[in-house]
């Protein structure tokens, strides 16, 4: 018998590509699984569409649960409410525009079987445009990451991808993971770091995710590969810019906060090439840094 698999599944005006991702979630190669889908107050038909899908769907190895937030919580203020009803053995965080290969639970399930050292594990991805067709195979290959297991020192010193969306992260401590903190830019970053501190991340080559990439992304990633118009993309490079003061200015000062309290660390130091600092003149930044980066324009591997 499998232990059972929580999914945590935020929403927010997504009715565009939910029914698609609910879909590979349903397929799944593996059972028991529990989704918990909390959405934040939408003013669209997600909802509607969720409950249309839902119907016959709910059975004994496949639950799912459904929170309506009366008020926007945003979003590391939703999936830390929805945390409260996770009952599975593993925990794994999803993304309202994706869609999920069929093994990626059993694949991520059976990698923290086989590693017993790790707390977390985050597989690969593959970037798909609006329609979902594949514009790039391996994002972990695209950015050149180093895939070796990271300890907690590691995670504090160095800059690396812990996608939401890519993770599958044991619940025993649970409550010493969550919650999130709501005014975090990187809400992936901070469950990393705290779950780092009862074992190693490890990394999975597989894609096992097909990662939705455009303008209206929170994270605004791959802007440069994505977006054709240049007037456009001026306007999503200043929001991405925006966001990383946001993150570099709050996110370490809250996460010293975290530590303290909850592991009582204090002084806790992070590499600069976590933190680098905020950007000053975000405009001419985000000149700059098209001109930086002009090859990469509409060119994805």
């Amino acid at each position: 018998m499998n232990d059972l698999v929580t999914i945590l599944l935020p929403t927010y005006n997504g009715e565009r590509y939910i029914l698609q991702m609910l879909d590979s979630v349903y397929a799944q190669d593996y059972r028991p699984i529990e989704v918990i889908l909390s959405d934040d107050a939408s003013a669209d038909r997600t909802l509607a569409k969720v409950n249309g899908w839902l119907k016959g769907k709910n059975k004994d190895d496949f639950l799912f649960k459904v929170i309506r937030n009366k008020t926007n919580r945003g979003l590391s203020g939703n999936i830390s409410y929805a945390a409260k009803y996770v009952h599975g053995k593993y925990l794994f965080l999803a993304d309202q525009d994706d869609i999920w290969k069929r093994n990626k639970v059993s694949v991520q399930v059976d990698y923290l079987k086989r590693n017993t050292d790790c707390e977390m594990c985050v597989c690969d991805r593959s970037a798909v445009d609006r329609s979902g067709k594949i514009i790039c195979k391996s994002l972990m290959r695209y950015e050149h990451r180093d895939l070796r297991k990271r300890s907690y020192t590691d995670v504090l010193n160095n800059e690396i991808c812990y996608s939401a969306n890519a993770i599958c992260l044991i619940t025993k401590h649970m409550d010493q993971i969550f919650p999130i903190p709501e005014e975090i830019c990187e809400h992936d970053t901070f469950i990393a770091i705290m779950a780092a501190h009862f074992g190693k991340i490890g990394y999975i080559k597989e894609a096992l995710v097909l990662y939705r990439v455009y303008n209206g992304n929170l994270s605004c990633n791959y802007a440069m590969e994505t977006n054709g118009n240049l007037i456009k993309l001026g306007y999503v490079i200043v929001k991405r810019l925006r966001r990383k003061n946001w993150k570099e200015t709050k996110d370490p000062v809250i996460i010293r906060e975290v530590l303290s309290n909850r592991f009582n660390e204090n002084h806790v130091k992070f590499s600069s090439k976590i933190y680098a600092g905020s950007v000053d003149h975000i405009y001419l930044a985000a000149f700059q840094y098209i001109l930086n980066n002009f090859s990469k324009w509409k060119r994805f591997m």
